[in-house]
């Protein structure tokens, strides 16, 4: 009786997720609002404070999805894989599962993506990974058997139930959803755009920017992305990349130390002047949510970073209750 009645709460919850991953990815790819939230899981084993921290934030219930982190900058953190699973049982929002070409070579990712499949947990970011040198686990060796382009042929052939060699792999499987990164910013746009083309040409079914300061480098990436679809029957969405900025000092790190980030000469200019003020707070808050407003006109998917700090974005996307887009 008792195994009878776990297996159907097993279902249940498989059932439940398997509708949520799907919803989701149909909003993703409609026309409309779609919103992602960037988890950093942290060098922890307990995720509960932050966990405690975005139950009461408002802006929980305007998003779609989580993406969870994979040790960013090399850095060690709690594992993406298990705290996706966590985030996605424990706030019932589909969770997207960042997974990099730096730690494992091409057998292990295989077997995580194959036994993530079997949590529900296929709504996979591919990344090619920071190199360790950024980091602090000097002992470690980066594998980078390939780039991201070899995550997502790996999963093109898992879709097909095959391995990498085309082994045909058993049991029954769910569809997997792969994603994709890009700079927002180039000194040579023709590399940038080659770079989307490539991904696009590879299965990724979104692809997410690095944060967006200027409004006519998204409507390019916009232009760029609908002509390399048209050019090969594809239906990639972009997601424009959101980092608000409260502070001089973030900006320049953005600016100077983030590749791909492009922060507008105006917007240092007036980050600087604020902190000589120590206005940075509120100028920052102010120009934060004009540019979001102003990218939401043109384009209403987005993913949304601030370092594990939801009150960046509550102040962003919410005000006095109310929505400002």
């Amino acid at each position: 009786m008792q195994n009878t009645l776990l297996k159907s709460n097993n279902l249940s919850m498989n059932t439940f997720q398997s509708v949520q991953i799907e919803s989701f990815v149909n909003k993703l790819t409609s026309k409309g609002k779609c919103f992602t939230y960037e988890f950093s899981a942290p060098a922890s084993f307990n995720l509960e404070l932050l966990f405690n921290n975005l139950q009461n934030k408002q802006f929980i219930k305007e998003l779609d999805a989580f993406v969870c982190t994979d040790s960013p900058l090399g850095k060690l953190k709690h594992s993406a894989i298990l705290a996706s699973l966590k985030l996605q049982t424990t706030f019932k929002i589909p969770s997207i599962t960042t997974i990099s070409m730096r730690d494992k070579n091409t057998l292990a990712l295989q077997s995580d993506i194959v036994g993530m499949n079997s949590l529900d947990l296929r709504l996979i970011l591919a990344l090619t990974g920071d190199p360790l040198r950024l980091g602090n686990q000097p002992q470690a060796k980066g594998v980078f058997e390939g780039n991201s382009l070899l995550l997502l042929k790996i999963i093109n052939a898992l879709n097909h139930k095959k391995d990498i060699n085309g082994e045909a792999l058993k049991g029954d499987s769910k569809l997997i959803y792969p994603f994709c990164v890009l700079n927002s910013y180039a000194n040579k746009k023709e590399n940038l755009y080659r770079k989307m083309q490539e991904k696009i040409q590879n299965g990724a079914q979104a692809i997410f920017t690095q944060p967006i300061y200027d409004i006519n480098i998204a409507q390019e990436l916009l232009e760029w992305c609908e002509r390399i679809n048209i050019q090969n029957q594809t239906k990639c969405v972009l997601v424009f990349g959101f980092f608000p900025i409260f502070s001089y000092k973030t900006a320049l790190f953005l600016h100077h130390k983030l590749p791909g980030v492009f922060v507008p000469k105006s917007w240092l200019e007036e980050m600087k002047q604020a902190n000589e003020k120590n206005t940075e707070a509120q100028i920052g808050l102010e120009k934060s949510r004009v540019l979001f407003s102003n990218l939401y006109k043109i384009h209403q998917k987005f993913h949304f970073m601030s370092a594990n700090k939801p009150d960046l974005i509550e102040g962003i996307i919410c005000q006095k209750n109310d929505k400002i887009y």
